[in-house]
């Protein structure tokens, strides 16, 4: 049997070890979470990983108008956010549907899933369910359970520092694990509640994340294998369905499903100006 003085010993080691690694209250979720890379680093880390990441989905959609556009629901709806860092926002030419966070504030849309989107208030969903994910820190949760907590710190330090050489080579192995991410169903559930959260503050109609949810819902029984790569990244139940529909309903009030969307005729504008799909 362990003596009291030793388990005092091992318990005020772990608080030490839990100060210096970065035990922090979530302003997102109320809730600790242990985090072993700054916020400096975090944004490092993204900010580096992005050029790799963008030619990994086709690059960016080059037209300007289409890139303000998404990047002026994005900054709507991240003004709300309970973290406050600096994000950005971007249209890739992927054809693909999917939506994508990476560490530290920047979010992207492709046009595959632009395209299957009926108004603005879907499109800010999406913003919003990622900003969720960057909010609860979700992705640095998951690259610290993929790649260990050193390894991440190591290339959080590099990212952050001067060695931009090493760091661009080293944070390729970040790229491949963004990319591949899983977040888990209880990760999902959250990013869903904080994207409603952060679109109603910003003034749009929660009711559209249920939409898109019950639009990519009904696509994939037709087109199982082209959403097969958001299915993975993001798993879609009908749980999610209803959970985020219990929390509009039971928060929102105030809000209906039925009420149109005030800005959908530029949306339907911008939609447009996607041009047909590039085959290839």
């Amino acid at each position: 049997m362990m003596s009291r003085s030793f388990l005092n010993i091992a318990l005020g080691l772990m608080v030490l070890v839990m100060g210096v690694a970065g035990c922090q209250v979530n302003p997102a979720t109320g809730k600790n979470q242990l985090v072993f890379i700054s916020e400096k680093e975090e944004i490092a880390l993204g900010l580096k990983a992005a050029p790799e990441f963008e030619k990994q989905f086709d690059g960016l959609v080059a037209d300007a108008t289409l890139q303000e556009y998404v990047k002026r629901v994005g900054a709507k709806v991240s003004a709300e956010s309970d973290r406050k860092i600096p994000y950005e926002f971007g249209l890739l030419r992927s054809e693909i549907p999917n939506a994508f966070a990476l560490p530290g504030g920047k979010v992207y849309v492709t046009t595959g899933l632009m395209r299957i989107m009926e108004n603005e208030r879907q499109l800010a969903s999406v913003i919003s369910h990622e900003i969720g994910h960057v909010a609860a820190m979700h992705s640095v949760s998951q690259l610290q359970r993929q790649m260990g907590s050193s390894v991440l710190l190591e290339i959080a330090q590099m990212a952050a520092g001067e060695e931009h050489a090493q760091a661009a080579k080293t944070v390729g192995a970040l790229t491949f694990n963004v990319v591949n991410m899983k977040f888990s169903r209880t990760q999902e559930y959250q990013a869903d509640s904080l994207g409603i959260r952060y679109m109603a503050r910003a003034g749009y109609n929660p009711w559209g994340s249920v939409e898109l949810l019950k639009i990519l819902k009904s696509l994939s029984n037709e087109e199982g294998s082209r959403l097969g790569e958001m299915f993975q990244t993001h798993p879609l139940t009908q749980k999610r369905i209803e959970e985020a529909t219990d929390i509009v309903t039971s928060k929102y009030s105030r809000f209906s499903a039925d009420m149109p969307d005030a800005n959908k005729s530029e949306f339907l504008k911008m939609q447009g100006m996607l041009g047909a799909p590039v085959k290839k």
